[in-house]
């Protein structure tokens, strides 16, 4: 990437709204390469086509250029943490599960963006609420903005539509685990051949975390509780998560779990769709997965729609702090939040090509097209984009406006009594790094059932006191409680 002495002029046009000189050419324009990842299929023509147009588009308004950087969401989280060790990603997507803000900001690999914003255009900074930016916030300096979107989710189960309708299930009527089981079993019977219950996405069973416990409270990787309540705890002795993987250890051991989820690549919803599999649990929004999800029906809501601690905000866009164009990466992060031109050609792709605006304004795939064979995956995962209230609503959703529909739900969504704690784990590398190494080596095999809890939980608890969990803990208990305290 070049770099272009013309950060003053770039961020006078920003101010102003001129545009860049037009003897300015492409090639002299700095490159910010923009890292998301794939929750879809994107062929490497279709990004191309669609980077293409955007840059036609960046180069006119803000004189600066994208690179598209779109990486499986399975190995996100790896290849971006190495990333930001280099200058090769300058904006980027994180997650804030497993303190994931706190230890990037505690690594220095994250910008301070404080005076950036301060500096920003006031549509900026009406688009987010204090909760939002609270949530992105450590000791009182900003790192990052909030993907807009409805936070919190409640815990639904996606099931095969053709299965649902020749076995006469009534899907909507399932709103408890021992209901999904009663159905699980009586699929498993009448169609052994193809898997029961398969994980939501690789090896996790579910996304829907509130729907087992509240988690990432403080921000931190270790600290779990029941929900509704600010008892610490770790995440096996939840009572919560101790409930869901009785569940599984049992259905697992009677075939009804994907024997080998352990080591399964693919999203749930996809071999749900492809009718490989009959049911995948799945954290359900605004938006019908039936609708999202061809040939799926949806079951009734199995946990209700709650907020855990690290939820809002639990998808962020930053700045890498080793990156070598700050000024023009945070111009290339505003217009992700105040252009809907450019926000919709990365989320949609191209009009005509990729999407299409049918007579009422709203966006659907061209004829002929579905999320199984668009090349330019973004309409089918909007999900991973910054900010979907500014794009056209799409011809499935049940809304008109997008804006109302997102701030009436999040009104409605339970929030965790421990929202905007946060606990300090800057000197805390090695613990938190034997913490997640312990949770990572029983999670998974725990919540798909292939090892039982109540078999594994003593060695789990003995492991624990060897790397001094129970003392953190309890100091994180005591900082929660005086935070509580003082709310």
């Amino acid at each position: 990437m070049k770099k272009k002495a013309l950060a003053g002029i770039l961020a006078a046009a920003m101010t102003t709204g001129l545009m860049v000189p037009a003897a300015v050419s492409a090639a002299d324009m700095t490159t910010v390469s923009l890292w998301i990842p794939t929750l879809a299929n994107y062929t490497d023509e279709a990004v191309t086509e669609v980077e293409e147009a955007i840059n036609a588009y960046m180069a006119d308004k803000y004189g600066v250029q994208v690179d598209l950087q779109y990486i499986e969401i399975g190995n996100f989280e790896k290849a971006v943490n190495l990333a930001m060790t280099t200058d090769e990603v300058d904006v980027t997507c994180y997650f804030t599960d497993n303190g994931q803000l706190s230890t990037y900001v505690a690594n220095g690999q994250l910008l301070d963006i404080t005076d950036y914003f301060e500096s920003a255009s006031d549509e900026l900074k009406a688009t987010f609420t204090d909760a939002e930016m609270t949530a992105s916030s450590m000791n009182g300096r900003l790192y990052g903005l909030v993907r807009k979107y409805q936070y919190g989710g409640h815990e639904t189960a996606v099931m095969n539509q053709a299965i649902v309708e020749e076995l006469g299930i009534d899907a909507k009527s399932i709103t408890t685990m021992e209901q999904l089981e009663e159905v699980l079993y009586q699929v498993h019977e009448a169609h052994p051949e193809i898997y029961t219950l398969v994980p939501q996405s690789a090896a996790e069973m579910t996304w829907a975390w509130a729907g087992v416990c509240d988690r990432g409270i403080g921000l931190t990787a270790y600290a779990y509780a029941d929900w509704g309540t600010t008892e610490l705890k770790s995440l096996f002795e939840t009572e919560g998560f101790k409930e869901f993987a009785g569940y599984m250890n049992k259905w697992y051991n009677d075939g009804i779990v994907m024997a080998d989820a352990l080591s399964n690549t693919m999203e749930g919803s996809s071999m749900v769709k492809a009718g490989s599999a009959f049911c995948t649990l799945h954290n359900g929004d605004i938006d019908p997965l039936d609708k999202i999800y061809p040939n799926t029906v949806e079951s009734g809501i199995l946990a209700p729609a709650r907020a855990e601690s690290i939820a809002i905000g639990n998808l962020q866009y930053g700045i890498s702090a080793n990156s070598a164009h700050p000024d023009e990466s945070f111009t290339v992060l505003e217009a992700l939040y105040t252009d809907p031109e450019f926000e919709t050609m990365l989320s949609y792709g191209l009009e005509g090509k990729h999407y299409v605006l049918n007579d009422k304004g709203r966006a659907e795939y061209p004829e002929g097209m579905t999320a199984e064979n668009e090349p330019y995956g973004g309409f089918a995962a909007t999900a991973a984009y910054p900010d979907f209230l500014i794009i056209p609503v799409k011809e499935t959703a049940l809304y008109e406006d997008a804006k109302a529909t997102v701030e009436a739900w999040d009104e409605d969504v339970e929030v965790s009594p421990a929202f905007g704690f946060f606990y300090d784990t800057t000197e805390m590398t090695d613990f938190i790094t034997a913490y997640v190494n312990l949770e990572d080596k029983y999670k998974d095999a725990v919540m798909t059932g292939s090892v039982s809890l109540e078999d594994v939980l003593p060695q789990i608890k003995s492991e624990l006191e060897s790397i001094g969990f129970y003392e953190v803990l309890a100091d994180t208990q005591a900082a929660l409680d005086a935070f509580l305290a003082e709310k």
